[in-house]
C-alpha cells in the first residue's frame, strides 16, 4: 500500500473502519461478509501482546479514516468514538478532558505508542490534555473501554486510549505536510522513513500554531520523533523510540466566565516539555514461546501561572513548576500452551518521581504549595486467552500490584465472546480497577492529604455485533460502572478527602452502512446516565451524543467527507460572580466538511471547513466555541 491516500481505497478503508469502529473487538470478529484481509487486525491495546482475540469493548480509528476526516485536533477525532465524552473550554488553549463512560478524565489512561502520558503532579489528578498532541502524525487510535487495571495497573479505571504514530513502509519515503487556515492557523511537518533489509527507521519533525480562533485562547507545539528498528535475526528484534515535544498555551482560567463574563482579561499561561525514551527487545525463543522486554522513560516538565478568578476569594492567583519522571520496566512471556490456548505472564516495575514548586497568593502574599514525592510499584500478572471451540473466545486476566506506601492491589478482568451465528456475535466483560491518589492530591502543601486511599472501580458491559446484511453492520453495547472512594476537595477541612460514589450506565451504538463502493456511512451514538451519591453535579458530561460521518468518492481523484455531531446539554460551573454557580448549557449541533483532490501521484490537496454551518454554542459558561473556519493543505510524498 502506498503511503498517500488513494480515493479508490476509500470503500475498503471504510469497510475496515466499520469492522472495528466499536463493539467487543470487532476488528477480531468481522462479519461473514468481510474480506479475509480484514479478519486478522491485531490490537496492541488491552492485552499484554498483540492479538486478534480480545473480548473487551474496542474502537479503532485507522489511518485512512483519520486522514479522510482531517480533524483539527485529537479531541475532535475522539469525539467520533462511542462512549467518549470530550470536554473543551472555548478554543485550543483551554481545558481538554476526555471521559470514558462518564468517569473522571483522570480515570482514562492515555498512551503514546504504548508509553503512559498521565502526569500525577498536575491539578487535574493525572488527567492528560490530548490537545498537546499533533493529529497529523497519528497512524491509528485504539480505545479500550472498561476497567483495565488487570493489564495496566493504576490509572486505567474507565479505559485506555492508545495513540499510535505513523509507521515506516518498504523503501524510502519523504512526506511533507503543510496546512494554513483562518485565525492564523499554521501546521507544518516533514518526515523521512523507510524499511531496508533488516532495518526500519522514521524521523518526523512538526511545528503547529493553532492561532487564536477565540479571544485569548492559543496553543503552539513542536515535536521530533525518531524510530529505529533492527531485525537482528529470525528470533530477535530491537526497537528504539526517542521523542521530544514542547509547547505553550494561553486561555481564560477555567470557571472564570471566559471572554464573555470574566471580570478581568488576565489569562492562564502554561509551557510544557516532554522527553520520551522507549526501548524494546522481542525474542521468539521457540515456536510456542515469545518473550518481550521493554524499558520506558517519560520526563514531563510544566510551568503554569494563573491570575485566578476575581473576586479572588473564589480562586486566588496561583502557579506551579512541576517535574515528573516515570520509568517502566516490563517483561512479558507469551506461551502457546496448546492450540487455541495462550498464556501471557510476567512482571513490571514502575518508578515515579514528582516535584512541584508552587504558590497560592492571598492579598499579595504568596503561600508555597511545594511537594516532592517518590513512588515505586512492583507488579506481576497473567492472562489466559482461550478458544475452546471455534465459536467462543475467553479472556481472563489477573494482576497483583504492590505500590509503595499503600496496601497491595489485586485487579482482575473476565471476558467472553460467542458467535451465535456467523453474522451475530455476543460478548460480555467484567472487571475491577484501581487508581493511586495523584502526587498533587497527596502532597500539595495547602490541600494535600497523605492518608488518601486509592480510588476503585468495578465495571461490566454486554455487547452485540450483527452483520445484518452485506454492507450493513450494527454494534450495540450496554455498560455499567461503579466508582468508589473518589478523591474530592472538602470545604470544611480545606483538604482532599475520599468520599462519594458515582454510578454510570448507558448504551454505545455504531451502525455502519456501505450501500456502494463509492459511498460509506457510519452513525454513532452514546447515552450516559450518571448517578452521583453526593449533592453535586458532574460537568462536561452530556447525557446524549451522536454523530454521522459520510464519505463519498466523487470521482477517480476526488473524495469528500462530512461529519455531523450532536451533543445534548451538559452542566458547567462558573465562579466569576464570586460564588460557585452551576448552569446547564444548551444542546448543540456541528458539521465539518473536507474535500480532497489527488492532483498527481504523491500530491494531495485538501480543503476543510470546521463548523461549516457556523453553529453558535458554549462549551462552558462564557466560553464560546470557535465559529466557522477554513483550512487549506497540501501533502507531498516522494
Amino acid at each position: 500500500m502506498t503511503c498517500f491516500f488513494l480515493p479508490r481505497a476509500l470503500p475498503l478503508a471504510m469497510l475496515a473502519a466499520t469492522a472495528c469502529i466499536t463493539g467487543s473487538a470487532s476488528a477480531a470478529t468481522p462479519s461473514a461478509e468481510a474480506p479475509p484481509a480484514q479478519m486478522e487486525q491485531l490490537l496492541v491495546t488491552g492485552s499484554y501482546a498483540p492479538t486478534a482475540d480480545i473480548t473487551a469493548s474496542v474502537t479503532v480509528l485507522d489511518a485512512q479514516l483519520i486522514a479522510a476526516l482531517n480533524k483539527r485536533s485529537v479531541a475532535a477525532l475522539l469525539k467520533t468514538v462511542p462512549g467518549l465524552l470530550v470536554e473543551e473550554q472555548g478554543g485550543p488553549g483551554g481545558l481538554t478532558a476526555v471521559s470514558i463512560r462518564g468517569g473522571e478524565a483522570n480515570f482514562t489512561l492515555v498512551l503514546l505508542d504504548g508509553v503512559a502520558l498521565n502526569d500525577p503532579t498536575n491539578t487535574r489528578g493525572g488527567g492528560f490534555d490530548v490537545a498537546n498532541l499533533n493529529p497529523t502524525q497519528i497512524e491509528r487510535i485504539e480505545v479500550v473501554r472498561g476497567a483495565q487495571s488487570s493489564i495496566y495497573g493504576s490509572d486505567a479505571l474507565a479505559g485506555v486510549i492508545n495513540i499510535i504514530s505513523r509507521k515506516a513502509r518498504a523503501g524510502h519515503q519523504q512526506r511533507v505536510n503543510l496546512e494554513v487556515g483562518e485565525d492564523d492557523f499554521r501546521d507544518a511537518g516533514i518526515s523521512f522513513s523507510g524499511v531496508h533489509a533488516d532495518l526500519d527507521y522514521r524521523l518526523a519533525l512538526t511545528t503547529r500554531d493553532e492561532g487564536e480562533p477565540v479571544p485569548g485562547s492559543t496553543r503552539e507545539n513542536d515535536s521530533a520523533h525518531l524510530h529505529l528498528g533492527w531485525r537482528v535475526n529470525q528470533q530477535h528484534t530491537l526497537a528504539a523510540n526517542l521523542r521530544y515535544q514542547q509547547g505553550e498555551r494561553s486561555a481564560y482560567p477555567e470557571q472564570s466566565g471566559g471572554p464573555e463574563f470574566a471580570l478581568i482579561d488576565a489569562l492562564d499561561h502554561a509551557e510544557y516539555e516532554d522527553r520520551i525514551i522507549a526501548l524494546d527487545w522481542r525474542a521468539a525463543l521457540s515456536p510456542a514461546w515469545n518473550s518481550t522486554l521493554t524499558a520506558q522513560r517519560l520526563e514531563h516538565h510544566e510551568d503554569v501561572d494563573s491570575p485566578g478568578i476575581p473576586p479572588f476569594s473564589a480562586v486566588p492567583p496561583n502557579g506551579a513548576r512541576t517535574q515528573y519522571t516515570r520509568d517502566d520496566l516490563r517483561w512479558i512471556n507469551s506461551v502457546l500452551l496448546a492450540e487455541h490456548y495462550r498464556l501471557d505472564t510476567g512482571g513490571d516495575l514502575r518508578q515515579e518521581q514528582g516535584r512541584a514548586e508552587g504558590y497560592v497568593e492571598f492579598f499579595g502574599d504568596r503561600m508555597p504549595t511545594n511537594f516532592a514525592l517518590d513512588r515505586n510499584t512492583l507488579g506481576v500478572f497473567a492472562t489466559l486467552s482461550a478458544t475452546p471451540v471455534a465459536s467462543t473466545v475467553f479472556n481472563t486476566s489477573v494482576r497483583y500490584d504492590d505500590p509503595e506506601g499503600f496496601s497491595s492491589e489485586t485487579s482482575w478482568r473476565l471476558g467472553v465472546r460467542h458467535a451465535v451465528t456467523p453474522t451475530l456475535h455476543l460478548s460480555a466483560n467484567w472487571g475491577e480497577a484501581y487508581k493511586l491518589p495523584s502526587f498533587f492530591a497527596l502532597g500539595n502543601a495547602l490541600v494535600g492529604n497523605p492518608d488518601l486511599k486509592p480510588e476503585k472501580a468495578t465495571g461490566s458491559d454486554i455487547g452485540l455485533e450483527w452483520a445484518i446484511e452485506r454492507g450493513l453492520h450494527l454494534d450495540l453495547t450496554l455498560f455499567y460502572n461503579d466508582f468508589k472512594d473518589l478523591v474530592d476537595f472538602d470545604d470544611a477541612t480545606f483538604r482532599n478527602v475520599n468520599r462519594g460514589q458515582v454510578e454510570t450506565q448507558g448504551v454505545e451504538m455504531a451502525l455502519a452502512y456501505a450501500p456502494s463502493t463509492r459511498l460509506s456511512v457510519i452513525g454513532t451514538g452514546t447515552y450516559t446516565d450518571i448517578d452521583v451519591r453526593e449533592d453535586t453535579r458532574l460537568t462536561g458530561r452530556p447525557q446524549w451524543s451522536a454523530g454521522l460521518a459520510v464519505q463519498w468518492q466523487l470521482a477517480l481523484a476526488w473524495d469528500t467527507s462530512v461529519d455531523y455531531r450532536y451533543t445534548s446539554g451538559q452542566w458547567s460551573i462558573s465562579r466569576h460572580t464570586g460564588q460557585e454557580r452551576a448552569a446547564r448549557l444548551d444542546d448543540y449541533y456541528r458539521l465539518d466538511w473536507v474535500l480532497r483532490w489527488q492532483a498527481a501521484e504523491g500530491v494531495q490537496l485538501r480543503a476543510s471547513l470546521d463548523n461549516l454551518l457556523d453553529a453558535r454554542y458554549d462549551t462552558a459558561v462564557g466560553f464560546a466555541a470557535p465559529g466557522r473556519a477554513a483550512r487549506f493543505g497540501v501533502q507531498l510524498e516522494f
